[in-house]
């Protein structure tokens, strides 16, 4: 599957860590939509083992994962 670089930054409010970096991030599952199963997205898991979607076009409500 295709990675994915992005330099984003989270800030962790009051905590001692300060920022977060999001570095990179790499597709773990695709996002099928329930009634076509076509690929609407992807899962990405970032660096921080985040997790977050990458839709095609516009986010779907009624998905699986794959």
């Amino acid at each position: 599957m295709t990675k994915h670089d992005r330099n984003r930054e989270l800030s962790s409010g009051t905590s001692e860590r300060g920022v977060v970096r999001l570095r990179h991030a790499r597709a773990i599952k695709r996002i099928l939509d329930r009634k076509t199963l076509k690929i609407v997205g992807w899962l990405y898991e970032w660096n921080t083992g985040q997790t977050a979607p990458m839709w095609k076009d516009q986010p779907c409500k009624d998905v699986i994962y794959d």
